[in-house]
């Protein structure tokens, strides 16, 4: 996944195979030195070549030397080159020139590589490396309004040849670094620390898998002999900025300052056989939000309607054989109910005219990342190379009017924070057993955690106000959301999801280079902590119409009546609330994969990949067996309970019995 393959054949000229002849590549930057030796056939393998720009020497008895310079390979390229050696002495240099194509002639999968100049130099708004995906044909960014899209704080997810957004396998060095809840993104290495980004869509070897979609690897920066280093700033800043339409002409611009600052530094620790690279970025982002809300009026917030237009109904007036109701003495409620009145003093009051947009309010959204990685490059032998390569990536963030992802418009006051923590770790040992057979094995680690979360959380509004039917749990408790037809949605979101995650995998790959067989095949072990909560409506939903306080219960004859009325009176048209108000999670599951594939290069212009790739992928289970779905197709709803291997249910699911 994070190295390449040259092959090819060599030859006397007349056309004969050569057997036995010393193939060796040796990396420019680090001098590291990969050797084969051809077979019978004159085929060789330069296995799992790190990424970097290569120089080939060709020897065998009783020819002149062939060298190529200036071979550059990219991760999980597979490069063939063919040798045609002169007699004479191998103290004679015969110098190849000769660039490789732009096609990819190997495989036929549909890949493309950004590389590490692009990476650097083409304009990035965020600094985030995914937006560089946008370059390759067939890619297409999904429409917003997904709950996972609120949580992308390390960029936009895309779909590839049709596939969904949330189909595609992200790894950074080969390593897992997809949030298994929403199949996001979760590590964004700085552009600064990457040396090129692989993208395979389709038709990709039976070695890569898990997902339906495109596969996207990211390789880190290495170090190498020489010191090599980065420090930067990028700046955006009121001071260069225009007014926006919606501000105050008498104020002064709004605040925002965007700051990304960092640095890299790589070398070598031993030469020729050690190396370090290091990477810091940050970024800190003050932002002011304008936003345009309808609130009631300070008359409509006492319950008075006069010069609204609007009559209000008295619903205890209602008559029961005729749905008749009569209208409130002054078009005024008398009575506001104490929650609505409780909830109604958490909102900010109109500051502009009228009874539609009438609040302007500007306040600050906040941004703050640190990212780290640290990798270490070692040569054990000629035979044995291995890296580690730990990586932390925080981010947090306050939105004062919900998530534009959401489409969420939110009173101030009720906003939220995000925030995402992950923890990788990459470790790579790749062995030479002889110039037949090769070995690969890699572990991955990863841990991330947080999600969305409520200002107002552990505030016990239902406790202070007497609501009924909600959560209690100290962990969920805040504001309810108050729907009210023809005013800004007022309250916190029904929902704050969150997850703390931990997986682990190894892989081993092994290489069998046989005549004109390259036979690859491997094993891929996943186990997968999964621990997401979703507190859906724990704090209750409900929602207002004009259904209580029009002139009739009789809707076909309906008039007058507002929906703020009732949500005055305390009068929902429609509540709802979480069972048992919290969803969380204690998941655990292990995927085993295996794969094998034989690349046969029949003639030198025919080559021929068939592999098989079994993956079995165990369900989800929960700790303590607390899990429960809705089975509709019974008359009147059943819950079906999970139990353990004796059949017995978690004592928490007792209340579902009934």
């Amino acid at each position: 996944m994070n190295t390449a393959n040259i092959s090819g054949v060599v030859k006397d000229p007349s056309g004969l195979v050569i057997p036995k002849a010393a193939v060796v590549a040796t990396q420019t930057a680090t001098q590291r030195k990969f050797t084969a030796v051809t077979n019978d056939t004159g085929e060789y393998l330069l296995s799992q070549l790190p990424v970097g720009d290569y120089e080939l020497i060709v020897n065998a008895q009783g020819f002149k030397q062939a060298v190529q310079a200036g071979i550059t390979v990219h991760a999980g390229e597979q490069l063939r080159e063919t040798f045609s050696l002169e007699l004479g002495e191998q103290t004679q240099v015969v110098t190849v020139t000769g660039a490789p194509g732009l096609l990819q002639l190997e495989s036929a999968a549909i890949q493309d590589v950004i590389q590490q100049q692009q990476v650097i130099d083409l304009p990035l708004k965020g600094r985030q490396f995914i937006d560089l995906v946008q370059l390759t044909p067939g890619i297409t960014k999904p429409p917003g309004g997904t709950r996972g899209g609120a949580l992308q704080q390390t960029g936009q997810t895309f779909g590839v040849l049709g596939q969904r957004g949330g189909h595609n396998l992200y790894l950074v060095d080969g390593v897992n670094v997809t949030d298994e809840y929403y199949n996001n993104l979760v590590l964004s290495p700085s552009v600064d620390a990457i040396q090129e980004v692989k993208i395979d869509q389709t038709s990709y070897d039976t070695e890569f898998g898990g997902k339906s979609g495109a596969v996207i690897n990211v390789i880190t920066k290495a170090g190498n002999n020489q010191f090599h280093g980065s420090l930067f700033e990028f700046v955006r800043n009121d001071v260069f900025d225009a007014k926006n339409f919606f501000d105050s002409p008498a104020r002064p611009i709004p605040p925002f300052k965007q700051n990304q600052f960092g640095g890299t530094l790589g070398g070598p620790i031993r030469k020729n056989k050690t190396f370090f690279f290091l990477s810091y970025e940050g970024e800190r982002i003050h932002k002011s939000q304008t936003q345009l809300f309808t609130v009631p009026t300070d008359a409509e917030r006492a319950g008075i309607f006069q010069g609204t237009g609007i009559t209000i109904y008295d619903p205890a007036t209602t008559d029961p054989n005729t749905g008749v109701r009569q209208p409130f003495s002054n078009n005024t409620i008398p009575n506001i109910d104490p929650v609505a009145a409780a909830l109604m003093a958490q909102f900010p009051r109109a500051n502009l005219p009228g009874f539609s947009n009438n609040l302007l309010a500007t306040d600050l959204s906040t941004t703050s990342v640190n990212q780290y990685t640290a990798r270490i490059d070692h040569s054990i032998g000629p035979n044995d190379n291995v890296f580690v390569r730990l990586s932390i990536f925080d981010a947090n963030q306050f939105n004062p009017f919900g998530s534009g992802a959401l489409h969420e418009t939110l009173l101030p006051g009720f906003g939220y924070n995000l925030r995402t923590h992950t923890d990788n770790l990459a470790v790579s040992w790749s062995h030479v057993f002889n110039t037949s057979w090769m070995n690969e094995l890699r572990f991955g680690w990863m841990w991330v955690g947080g999600g969305q979360s409520s200002p107002n959380a552990g505030i016990d509004f239902a406790g202070l106000t007497g609501l009924q039917g909600v959560t209690s749990n100290p962990l969920d408790t805040g504001f309810p959301q108050a729907s009210v037809t023809g005013f800004t949605t007022m309250g916190d979101p029904t929902q704050y999801v969150s997850r703390q995650d931990s997986n682990y995998e190894v892989y081993d790959n092994a290489i069998w280079h046989h005549g004109t067989h390259t036979v690859k095949f491997g094993v891929y072990f996943f186990h997968l902590n999964f621990e997401p909560v979703n507190a859906q409506n724990a704090r209750g939903l409900f929602q207002f119409t004009n259904n209580w306080t029009s002139s009739s219960s009789n809707a076909a004859s309906a008039t007058g009546g507002s929906a703020l009325a009732d949500f005055l009176l305390g009068y929902p048209t429609l509540a709802q609330v979480g069972v048992g108000g919290r969803g969380a999670l204690l998941g655990r599951t292990n995927w085993l994969q295996a794969y094998i594939q034989d690349g046969w290069q029949i003639t030198p212009n025919l080559k021929l990949d068939v592999g098989l790739r079994y993956e079995y992928n165990q369900n989800v289970t929960d700790v303590n067996n607390n899990m429960a779905a809705v089975n509709t197709l019974v008359p009147g709803g059943q819950f079906v309970i999970a139990s353990n291997d004796a059949n017995q249910i978690s004592p928490a699911a007792n209340t579902l019995l009934p």
